[in-house]
């Protein structure tokens, strides 16, 4: 889990990102972009990251073009300057042509993270012997983002070549000039907050180290995604709880192996007491939680999750919901089978 640190950022969502790259990855690594056209004093911003390189031992990952040696009044043969900052990867998005890119890569030592949206076979043939990754767009105007069809065709060139792939998710809690509009891979990300993009990517691109694009998200979403990593459990935010399923907040819970495209039901729940009463909607919905009844004989107390909509079932209760803004996450819960529940904010 990386972040990312623009010289457009304000200063107080620089301090944030600083503060969660130092705190909450274990990379101590973050991204930046050294060749945004709205970016004036990019020398002063490469003092920033000279002080935090020295100061807290942060690494970078700094996007570059003719451009940005142009404004930093650097040549080719020049660019290791750029080690003494920290930067660490330099990420070729264009303007570079193979000879180039070999050139910088052995100037500076530098890794050599490719724009993994738009690169071929051909070149990464080409580049071949140089220590690659590969490392996705970001798409600032709505509209312009990827499909997770393309992205997984474009990750296995990687895969076929034993390479490491960094994929984006946008921010949730501000966003980066000049649009603000979110910096999403996938443009069906954009607008969405970060704990169910986070799991998206995780679970659609699995071996992918996944970045922030801008900003911090939401402290709650962060020690949601730090629970994940730690301990494979996903978290599984809880509204409207019937006092019969209290005892899922007790968890964790391991998902049922088989799978019925129907709900996932959660081992050991069977034989729980069962609720006095209850109130069900139109159906049982897509995320609602639903018990077994006595009616159901030996299976009264299992509890579903339920992955989409179903008629209702007399000898079923619904006893809570997954918040609705974390609906989606009954999509995910196959990333571990392995669930904690909790109360939801």
């Amino acid at each position: 889990m990386l972040f990312s640190l623009y010289p457009t950022d304000p200063v107080e969502v620089r301090d944030a990102v600083v503060a969660a790259a130092r705190d909450h990855s274990a990379e101590h690594a973050l991204f930046t972009s050294l060749h945004i056209p709205e970016a004036d004093d990019l020398a002063a911003f490469a003092d920033h990251l000279r002080t935090l390189h020295e100061r807290d031992g942060l690494t970078f990952c700094a996007d570059i073009s003719p451009v940005t040696l142009m404004k930093l009044g650097i040549g080719r043969d020049e660019v290791g300057v750029l080690r003494d900052w920290g930067v660490r990867w330099v990420r070729i998005d264009f303007g570079f042509d193979v000879a180039d890119i070999a050139r910088i890569a052995e100037v500076g030592d530098f890794k050599v993270a490719l724009n993994a949206s738009t690169v071929g076979d051909a070149e990464l043939d080409a580049l071949d012997g140089l220590t690659l990754v590969g490392w996705h767009n970001y798409y600032p105007r709505p509209e312009t983002g990827l499909t997770a069809d393309f992205v997984r065709r474009q990750n296995a060139l990687f895969a076929a070549r034993g390479l490491e792939v960094f994929t984006f998710i946008p921010g949730e809690l501000t966003f980066r000039a000049p649009l603000h509009l979110g910096l999403p891979m996938l443009e069906e990300q954009r607008h969405r907050n970060a704990y169910v993009n986070y799991l998206q990517v995780a679970q659609e691109f699995p071996g992918t180290t996944i970045v922030f694009a801008e900003g911090v998200p939401l402290p709650r979403h962060l020690e949601w995604i730090e629970h994940y990593e730690r301990t494979g459990e996903i978290t599984v935010p809880l509204a409207a709880i019937d006092a019969a399923a209290d005892f899922l907040l007790e968890g964790p819970w391991r998902i049922r192996i088989e799978e019925t495209g129907l709900s996932e039901r959660l081992e050991g729940t069977r034989g729980r007491p069962t609720p006095a009463s209850w109130v069900n909607a139109d159906v049982r919905e897509r995320g609602s939680v639903q018990m077994d009844l006595p009616n159901y004989g030996r299976y009264a107390g299992e509890t579903h999750l339920m992955l989409r909509d179903a008629p209702l079932d007399p000898r079923q209760a619904r006893v809570a919901d997954i918040a609705a803004p974390y609906r989606s996450v009954v999509d995910r819960l196959r990333l571990s089978r392995l669930v904690r529940f909790v109360a939801a904010p």
